[in-house]
């Protein structure tokens, strides 16, 4: 019994040459079963396939209003705008920082300069006496 099951499965698997001509004459040659060429590149096709579907995809949600954000979005959001702030704060303080340090170097420069000019020379006979 077990013979004969596993003999129909094989027999039923089999196309002879002959069915396979009487299969094209009847309903004509077919790609998915080998029966005809293609005349494009399975590549061309596939790209072609996706194309459309992607088209399709895009039409359906194309006149779609934006979602609307969630609360965990808004957090996510309000956290990262809130370290940006935070982020550039702490660049301008420092740039502040900066400014004033330079301006005090500055201010030290100028005053050693008037300094200099302001104090009379040292005569050379002043210095040894």
């Amino acid at each position: 019994m077990e013979d004969e099951s596993s003999h129909s499965i094989k027999l039923m698997s089999f196309v002879s040459e002959q069915q396979l001509d009487e299969a094209k004459r009847t309903r004509g040659e077919r790609i998915e079963d080998g029966t005809a060429q293609r005349d494009r590149p399975l590549y061309e096709i596939l790209k072609e396939n996706k194309d459309k579907k992607d088209a399709e995809f895009n039409e359906r949600f194309k006149h779609r209003p934006p979602k609307a954000l969630d609360e965990d979005e808004t957090e996510f959001l309000d956290k990262l705008e809130m370290s940006r702030r935070e982020y550039e704060r702490q660049v301008a303080d420092e740039e502040a920082e900066q400014l004033r340090s330079f301006q005090a170097a500055v201010a030290a420069q100028s005053n050693i300069v008037l300094e200099l000019k302001e104090t009379p020379p040292v005569l050379a006979n002043q210095v040894g006496s």
